[in-house]
């Protein structure tokens, strides 16, 4: 990912660094309508093993809109979790493409201060209404080949 200097290039990568960040907090917290609303209406979500750190592998997760993650962050098995998690995300590197963006980085999900999921991920940002939202979002288990190939694209990846 290419880097620029343009102070508004700076204010757009603080902005989706900040979107992010806001998403974690929320779902960890219980405020489903915040975490929801930092996403585009029809925003993807792409995530391996979502078991991870449970004892037991599961498929993929695919969603797709608010309505489908709202079903999942109140869904029982992400609902127990509460009050006792933390979603971490970062280090992250933003390439900013005017109203669109990429980030890829890690994020982590501490479960009673035990870390249990350690994950690599590309999140697509896009501007809606004047604000970042997220638009998509792919996760993968550090340690898998696809994780280590979403990285390697993601360094070299020049196209939105």
């Amino acid at each position: 990912m290419k880097s620029t200097n343009s102070t508004t290039d700076i204010g757009a990568e603080l902005s989706i660094r900040n979107v992010i960040a806001r998403y974690g907090l929320a779902v960890d917290c219980g405020d489903i309508e915040t975490a929801v609303n930092c996403h585009t209406n029809d925003a993807t979500y792409k995530v391996a093993n979502p078991n991870a750190g449970r004892g037991s592998e599961t498929q993929d997760l695919e969603l797709r809109g608010h309505e489908a993650i709202t079903k999942m962050l109140n869904s029982e098995i992400h609902q127990s979790l509460l009050p006792s998690c933390a979603h971490t995300v970062g280090p992250l590197v933003v390439k900013v493409k005017g109203k669109t963006a990429v980030s890829l980085g890690y994020s982590r999900v501490y479960h009673n201060n035990q870390l249990m999921r350690l994950a690599v991920n590309k999140w697509t940002m896009k501007v809606v209404n004047g604000q970042w939202r997220i638009d998509s979002r792919e996760s993968r288990i550090v340690g898998d080949e696809k994780a280590q190939l979403l990285i390697k694209k993601g360094l070299h990846d020049t196209e939105l």
